[in-house]
């Protein structure tokens, strides 16, 4: 492409054809603008400024002031003051009025407040923007419409304001959907023999008569986008079915349509587009069909019928040379292995999608798939793998500028920091990512990192932090009316509720997140509130009221084949029977656990299923298997680089030897646990140790030091 336009600019030069001229180095700006390389798009567009300004071509020169306007705002970023991006776009707008050119009013206008937007100048961002807003929808073009409608939603907010009716409506105008659509009113009249037109005639209505109240449910919102899908399906014109469920819609999120349904918890509204679409537009369609129904099935936790769909996803893509289309597929399959908890399969198709990626530079997708390699080595326990990968995609986000990678990649690595017990460098992560998700106004990847903060300060002890964090994270959540995001900020903070011990809002909370998933069809998210309450029950005593929702939450595990969440409530009812004092069962259900973690080469879950056998041979005076199950479970955690395990086992061995009066090497490994549990704030494992301690002292005859 750059050859070419090199050659018809060298071509025009030879022919001194300015009007020629003018286009071409407009284009070449557009081309390095795209490539990132602002430098050189600046001085095309200049170039191209001059000699329309030299000719008089008054709409040539509005179009390179615009087009000058976005590389000025590149370069003046850093400043944030945006001197002479502003200058451009006013010029620009001049010019535009002038010659009533009302795409370019529209558009320099909405940019104009948008910029005063970012400047914090924010009534005179909605006065441009409101101005903009006016003739996009003269015009019926939807971009410029849905843009000017998210400017003023964050304008009117960021005042304090209440946002105008007209504003807030999640569905843009219906003329410029119809218009986006290529549907024209006065086409139908002249065409009345049309076999379709009655269809056609039903999606103007409801496009442009049907006005839901501001406050009925989201579906109802957009029941006219629905009707409107199945009537143009009715008339095959499959080519406008999916360019309606492509619209992007005016909500905090700004997805299309179809995905929009998805954050809204619609599944099965959103699988039955794909299902109406599915093998009628096109083979990149027939993709985007499928990796969505695998999605839909993702989402409630079907993930082998998932992998079938992606499989075949993969299968099109290839057939039809679309490389890029297939590195996604692959790497959806991987993570759907990884939520099924084949980790190593996980791994291998995340590495064929690597391949293909790179090959092709695609490096937001090659970012996207190394952060989900790192959670398929976090899933193995390979916390310094799994922190490899997150420092590679972190570093090709920040190469590519790409700041909404870069807040994923840090996020991740604050995960796998915390993997390795280094709760206070995970800390400083979710902060960095909190930080950009709010700068680049991602709100679900707020309440991302709001969540991870909250996981991380609960197992630093800080309770009160982690309750506020999770809380901030389920209030976004509801304001993104995210009903997925809901349920898991629900479970997280129902955690956090447990840890100190409030079983009361702990329950409150993982019933309502039960609720949810179960009215979304999210079973993943079921089985962890089901094991929420188990553990709560587990808790206050009522081991078999726990065994009872162990055994439910592990019935959801199996039937979605989920082996990584069986190992672990498998681990929480052998935890259950050892309160009821049956050995059997406890033993039974801890050894199914670890023959899971080997089977599916989980480390980290070997490790805790070695420590439930370890506690099951402690309970029943077993002490020197306990002894081996603890020592193996140690080296484990020691291997993985886990320093909560580590303390914690290092206080089980103390206290084992304590039972079996080797008092001096119990007093070692109590003394080296307590100093790991304060360097690490393990404040739970630290009043165990101390107790140990003083058992150990008084058995010494040192009461004081007891005391």
């Amino acid at each position: 492409m750059l050859e070419n336009l090199l050659q018809n600019l060298a071509q025009a030069q030879s022919n001194q054809n300015l009007t020629a001229q003018v286009r071409i180095l407009i284009r070449l700006g557009s081309f390095y603008y795209s490539e990132d390389q602002y430098n050189q798009a600046l001085d095309y567009y200049q170039q191209s400024l001059a000699i329309a300004q030299t000719i008089s071509d008054q709409h040539s020169q509005a179009i390179a002031l615009f087009s000058l306007g976005w590389v000025y705002q590149k370069l003046e970023a850093e400043d944030g003051q945006y001197e002479q991006m502003l200058a451009s776009h006013h010029q620009c707008l001049e010019i535009a009025q002038s010659i009533n050119d009302h795409w370019l009013i529209a558009s320099s206008s909405i940019s104009l407040g948008r910029t005063y937007l970012e400047m914090k100048q924010y009534n005179q961002a909605i006065e441009y923007v409101q101005q903009g807003l006016a003739i996009a929808q003269e015009i019926h073009h939807l971009s410029l419409e849905l843009n000017a409608l998210v400017g003023l939603r964050q304008s009117y907010q960021a005042l304090g304001q209440t946002i105008p009716l007209t504003v807030a409506s999640v569905i843009p105008s219906g003329q410029s959907v119809l218009a986006e659509l290529g549907i024209n009113s006065e086409d139908l009249k002249v065409s009345r023999h049309n076999p379709h037109r009655v269809h056609y005639r039903a999606v103007i209505n409801w496009l442009t008569k049907y006005h839901p109240p501001h406050d009925t449910q989201n579906l109802e919102q957009v029941k006219g986008y629905l009707e409107s899908f199945y009537h143009l399906c009715e008339a095959d014109n499959w080519k406008a079915a999916s360019a309606l469920i492509s619209v992007n819609l005016n909500t905090p999120t700004l997805e299309e349509f179809h995905n929009q349904l998805k954050t809204w918890g619609y599944y099965t509204e959103q699988a039955k587009l794909y299902e109406n679409l599915l093998f009628k537009v096109d083979p990149a369609w027939d993709t985007v069909c499928l990796n969505g129904l695998a999605n839909v099935r993702t989402a409630r936790g079907d993930y082998a019928e998932a992998i079938a769909l992606q499989q075949q996803h993969a299968e099109i893509a290839a057939a039809n040379q679309d490389s890029q289309s297939q590195g996604y597929a692959l790497g959806n399959i991987g993570l759907n292995y990884y939520y099924l908890g084949q980790y190593t399969k996980a791994i291998d198709y995340l590495q064929q999608s690597l391949n293909i990626l790179r090959q092709l530079e695609d490096y937001r997708a090659e970012q996207m798939f190394l952060g989900n390699l790192g959670l398929a080595y976090y899933g193995l326990g390979d916390y310094q793998q799994a922190v490899t990968c997150h420092q590679q995609a972190l570093e090709l986000a920040r190469t590519h500028q790409n700041r909404r990678g870069e807040g994923e990649a840090l996020g991740n690595l604050g995960n796998a920091y915390a993997g390795l017990g280094d709760f206070v460098k995970a800390i400083e992560h979710h902060q960095q990512h909190l930080a950009i998700a709010r700068e680049v106004g991602d709100r679900q990847a707020e309440g991302n990192a709001l969540g991870n903060l909250g996981n991380a300060y609960q197992h630093l002890g800080y309770a009160v932090e982690a309750i506020e964090y999770h809380q901030l994270s389920l209030t976004l959540a509801r304001e993104l009316q995210d009903r997925r995001g809901q349920a898991a900020s629900l479970c997280t903070l129902g955690n956090a509720y447990f840890s100190v011990g409030n079983y009361s809002q702990a329950n409150t909370c993982y019933s309502q997140s039960l609720q949810i998933s179960q009215e979304i069809q999210d079973r993943r998210c079921e089985s962890q509130a089901l094991t929420g309450l188990g553990l709560i029950d587990d808790a206050q005593g009522n081991y078999e009221q726990a065994v009872e929702y162990h055994q439910q939450a592990l019935r959801i595990a199996q039937e979605i084949g989920d082996r990584g969440s069986e190992s672990t409530i498998l681990g929480h009812l052998g935890n259950a029977y050892l309160g009821l004092e049956d050995y059997t069962k406890a033993i039974q259900c801890h050894q199914q656990s670890l023959e899971i973690a080997w089977e599916t080469n989980d480390r980290d879950q070997e490790r805790l299923a070695l420590a439930g056998l370890g506690d099951t041979a402690f309970c029943v005076g077993q002490y020197e298997q306990a002894l081996e199950f603890y020592q193996r479970s140690l080296e484990l955690a020691q291997e993985l680089q886990n320093q909560r395990g580590e303390a914690t086992m290092l206080g089980n061995l103390g206290t084992t030897l304590l039972q079996l009066e080797q008092y001096s090497q119990a007093q070692k490994y109590l003394l080296t646990a307590l100093e790991k549990s304060k360097a690490i704030h393990f404040l739970a494992n630290e009043a165990l140790v101390l107790r140990s301690l003083a058992e150990l002292h008084q058995k010494l005859g040192e009461l004081k030091q007891a005391r």
